[in-house]
């Protein structure tokens, strides 16, 4: 498949393994498979095969994607089989629910990075609770006794890093003995006209956050086939 998220970053890819569809209420409304551009569910390690890039007149006429349907995949920290669904909540301890979104009009107004809004949201931090864990920087929030937001630098060139947003029962110290969804949120104007990655990932896994990240960061490398003269660095 070829499915075009901007005109720098458009994805040229054999599909994984499918999700199955968890009906709601809402599906005769919004469910709408053939806009989906959901790529399948794929190992952390996996490394897809590199496509030529397109020609500069394909990737004007390629349709956009929808608004609630942009680009997704799912990475597996394991080698368990399970099923991927599109539901609520991850299917599985070891998996990592991926999505790619374009900025918000704000974020390109204020030229945000994934940095530039850990700092933004600091007033929100209690001022004393700074602590450090797994190469990450952690505060707890002014609104809850255990809700944290954690900021980590990528190893990827030109990538600001990623922010966790961790809420739990349990203290910081027992966090990762919590199995329960965290997310991850990597803000870059500079990279493939500028996109927003989503991540989600249950706590247990919180240690591999940077394994994650470079492992989105390179399967978005190789599935780009953008026109040179569109691609950014």
């Amino acid at each position: 498949m070829t499915w075009k998220q901007n005109l720098e970053l458009i994805v040229k890819a054999k599909l994984g393994p499918r999700r199955e569809h968890i009906p709601d209420q809402f599906d005769y409304e919004f469910y709408k498979p053939a806009r989906e551009h959901y790529l399948g569910q794929f190992a952390i390690n996996y490394v897809p095969e590199k496509f030529p890039t397109i020609m500069q007149g394909e990737a004007n006429s390629l349709p956009m994607p929808d608004s609630n349907r942009q680009l997704q995949f799912d990475l597996k920290l394991s080698n368990l089989d399970f099923q991927a669904t599109d539901g609520y909540l991850p299917d599985h301890d070891d998996q990592v629910r991926v999505r790619i979104e374009g900025l918000t009009m704000d974020m390109r107004a204020e030229n945000l990075d994934t940095h530039k809004t850990f700092l933004q949201r600091k007033e929100f931090f209690e001022k004393n609770s700074k602590f450090e864990k797994y190469g990450l920087t952690c505060y707890q929030r002014l609104e809850a006794d255990y809700s944290f937001n954690c900021y980590g630098k990528s190893k990827e060139p030109g990538v600001s890093g990623v922010l966790l947003s961790i809420q739990t029962l349990e203290s910081s110290v027992a966090l990762e003995n919590k199995i329960i969804p965290i997310r991850g949120d990597s803000y870059q104007p500079n990279k493939y006209g500028g996109i927003w990655i989503q991540w989600e990932m249950n706590l247990n896994n919180w240690d591999r956050w940077q394994e994650i990240d470079s492992a989105i960061w390179r399967l978005l490398g190789t599935w780009n086939s953008a026109p040179p003269s569109q691609e950014s660095n």
